[in-house]
């Protein structure tokens, strides 16, 4: 008996998935099977809880693009300079909403469909209709046969990816819990503590993405589901509180704080003892002790003897230890009801740090202009030079830059992978394919090249060599009842790949350059920008100016200090020193 590996188990479900979803769109007489097995293509992933998810968000964002761009055709059926700037406000949304933290690829496919409906729908109302219908028809059939095909061949439950993403968190807050309170006491913060804080960010992110998944293909997941995503939400907000306990640190480190906090030693050992229960807990392991209240006490005498600003830097560490113990009180509740150990039902976390819709995101405004400016830019050339592939040069490249700022790649790097599998499936169209007779023959070529690419490019890092791989064979070889072979047609769209990510790579400088050294220092700046308006706000001779623009900026600012250190970390890890 062969034991087959995980690499290998998803590289054949995909490639299956792949050629029952051609097979299906061919016998069915759709002119376009592509798209059935671009749907298949984009949601493969590692667990069938994610790849269900995904085709949910595929479907979701083709639903609502089709009338949207049916409406958009039937306002501007003659005014073509109206219609591309509906479009193109559509798609701006679209792109402002895919760079946020929720459902992002719905709004990706929901821009890029729109797209592809009013670019192809040419002079008659009919044909667009029928491109809406299409479209969905093949999606919704793409995803429901790799939805089976994962759930029915070698199932994998996202559980496993949560418990582990979850007991990775929890190690990392524990260590960086530990690194602060040596750093207060002087004794140094850890060789590891700034690549652990990176770690807790990214875990932190991968966390909502397990749960996400393993809410669809797990049931004892979903019975807490409430449960689990309260531990996210507290989680999240022990990273902040933690940041903001190391940021007050060198202000007291001076300070003999175990005369002005009589308890400090005390209160920072029960709540290293409450996250050790936690990391046994979510190991599955029965906690040995419950959490003791315990409250940090402040020496009002030795407090007075203290200057201004060393009170406030007492206020403002006993403020964050005070969240930090709550959070532990409340993170232990969590688990324990997760393993079934807790007493009492729990009420859900008052605080998130989620900001209000009105709180506008700097960076993703500049992204949607970005993409707005790559649609017009493609239009026009489109319109007065036609390009290869004529109007397809403007949904490829538009999708393409939506790509880049949702995924955060440098558009450059997509060149190589892309002109590699470009000439890969020159390959297969030209020397392959011509010996080719009847399905069954053209089937195993698709699910050989489809395994081939998903089991050599299998680890996540590889993402962008797997999709300028699998794109292109897609996309070049043109699969379709009517079979027929033409090199030209192949080098013109190949030619029209790679001059779409060339003008990706130019339009990227539009408004501002995506160096990381210059978004960096832009980035800093607005930091100190909102530290400032916020700090003015605060003085004592400040004559203070109600409005809603004030309060609205106010709100904006606060949350963007939350935001903008995650970022400012981001772009100084990819500076070339």
């Amino acid at each position: 008996m062969v034991l087959l590996s995980t690499r290998a188990k998803e590289a054949i479900k995909t490639g299956l998935a792949m050629a029952i979803a051609y097979g299906i769109a061919l016998q069915m007489g759709w002119e376009k099977p592509h798209w059935a097995a671009f749907a298949v293509a984009m949601i493969s992933l590692s667990t069938a809880g994610q790849s269900l998810n995904k085709g949910v968000m595929r479907i979701l964002g083709t639903l609502v693009a089709a009338p949207v761009a049916l409406a958009f055709i039937a306002l501007f059926t003659q005014e073509r300079w109206l219609l591309i700037l509906s479009l193109s406000l559509y798609v701006g949304f679209c792109t402002y909403m895919l760079t946020g933290k929720r459902w992002q690829y719905a709004w990706f496919v929901s821009a890029f469909v729109c797209l592809v409906i009013v670019v192809n729908s040419g002079p008659t109302s009919e044909s667009a209709f029928h491109i809406a219908v299409e479209r969905t028809q093949e999606t919704v059939m793409g995803v429901v046969v790799y939805a089976l095909v994962s759930v029915l061949l070698w199932p994998q439950s996202s559980r496993g990816m949560l418990e582990g993403v979850s007991r990775s968190l929890f190690a990392t807050q524990i260590g960086l819990f530990r690194a602060y309170r040596k750093e207060m006491a002087g004794e140094g913060a850890g060789k590891d503590a700034r690549a652990m804080r990176l770690q807790e960010f990214q875990l932190v992110n991968q966390l909502g993405q397990a749960l996400n998944a393993a809410e669809t293909d797990s049931y004892p997941v979903w019975e807490v589901r409430r449960q689990w995503r309260r531990f996210r939400d507290d989680s999240t907000l022990l990273m902040e509180a933690l940041e903001r306990w190391r940021t007050s640190l060198p202000e007291v480190q001076e300070l003999d704080l175990a005369t002005i906090v009589p308890n400090l030693r005390a209160v920072l050992e029960e709540i290293e003892l409450r996250f050790v229960q936690i990391e046994h807990m979510l190991a599955g392991e029965t906690p040995k002790r419950m959490p003791q209240a315990i409250n940090l006490e402040l020496d009002k005498t030795h407090l007075r003897s203290l200057s201004h600003f060393q009170k406030a830097a007492v206020a403002v560490t006993k403020t964050q230890l005070d969240k930090i113990e709550e959070l532990s009180r409340s993170l232990f509740a969590r688990v324990a009801d997760i393993r079934g150990y807790a007493q009492e039902a729990l009420e859900p976390s008052q605080e998130s740090s989620a900001g209000s819709w009105l709180n506008i995101d700097q960076d993703r405004v500049i992204a949607a202009i970005r993409i707005m400016a790559t649609l017009w830019i493609a239009f026009l050339i489109y319109v007065y030079v036609d390009p290869p592939g004529h109007d397809a040069f403007v949904q490829l490249t538009v999708t393409m830059a939506m790509a880049v700022a949702m995924l955060g790649l440098r558009a450059e790097t997509m060149l190589l992978p892309f002109a590699a599998g470009s000439i890969f499936a020159g390959v297969l169209y030209i020397l392959v394919m011509p010996h080719l007779s009847g399905y069954t023959e053209l089937g195993l070529m698709i699910f050989s090249t489809t395994f081939v690419i998903y089991y050599v490019f299998w680890k996540p890092r590889q993402g962008l060599a797997k999709l300028g791989a699998i794109v292109p064979v897609i996309v070049l070889t043109f699969i379709e009842n009517e079979q027929s072979y033409d090199f030209a047609k192949y080098a013109n769209i190949t030619s029209e790949i790679m001059l779409g990510l060339v003008l990706v790579a130019a339009t990227t400088y539009i408004p501002t350059s995506p160096r990381p050294e210059k978004m960096f220092l832009r980035v800093l700046r607005r930091f100190f920008r909102y530290a400032e308006f916020l700090i003015s706000r605060m003085a004592l001779d400040r004559k203070e100016t109600a409005g809603l623009m004030n309060r609205w900026r106010a709100a904006l600012y606060k949350n963007g200090l939350l935001e903008l250190p995650p970022k400012l970390a981001a772009w100084a890890a990819k500076i070339d020193h």
